[in-house]
């Protein structure tokens, strides 16, 4: 709305100033050249606001498409989160599945990565046991394999 607003102000105002010049101008040959070439002006006062207008629609036009990359880039801000809190909640269990076979670890990481083309999720196990708990790798590698179809890999700190 800006752009057509500044149409008008450009034109009332070319228009004004040819018409103070044109009652200066006396007749004859010198009133016609003047009369062109105010003619002239008033064109070009007319173009350049137009152009601008016109370039300015453009830009609203770019901005609505990069609002729908903003949306899918939220999508996948999504899809990460439900991600990071998905592994969370299986390292949870996994710890709580452990402590109820009497298996203490110091941590687990369960890393979930999403393929891109197919959208299909794929995880890895990584758990980290105390010196003490070595004895337990095979229970702890049945129980994970078990409960979550996937063979960890277990390591001592």
């Amino acid at each position: 709305m800006s752009g057509l607003f500044t149409v008008v102000v450009v034109m009332c105002a070319s228009a004004l100033i040819c018409s103070l010049v044109q009652t200066f101008v006396t007749d004859g040959s010198t009133k016609k050249i003047i009369s062109l070439v105010l003619g002239a002006f008033i064109i070009c006062c007319m173009v350049v606001p137009v152009k601008n207008a016109v370039s300015s629609f453009n830009t609203d036009i770019k901005e609505k498409q990069n609002s729908v990359k903003e949306i899918s880039t939220d999508d996948e801000a999504y899809s990460d989160a439900v991600i990071k809190q998905t592994e969370i909640n299986l390292e949870a269990a996994l710890k709580n599945l452990l402590l109820q076979n009497n298996i203490t670890i110091k941590s687990c990481d369960i890393i979930l990565s999403r393929v891109e083309n197919n959208g299909i999720i794929i995880a890895s196990i990584s758990i980290y046991i105390d010196k003490e708990f070595v004895r337990y790798t095979n229970l702890v590698s049945s129980i994970v394999y078990d409960n979550f179809g996937i063979t960890p890999n277990i390591m001592t700190e």
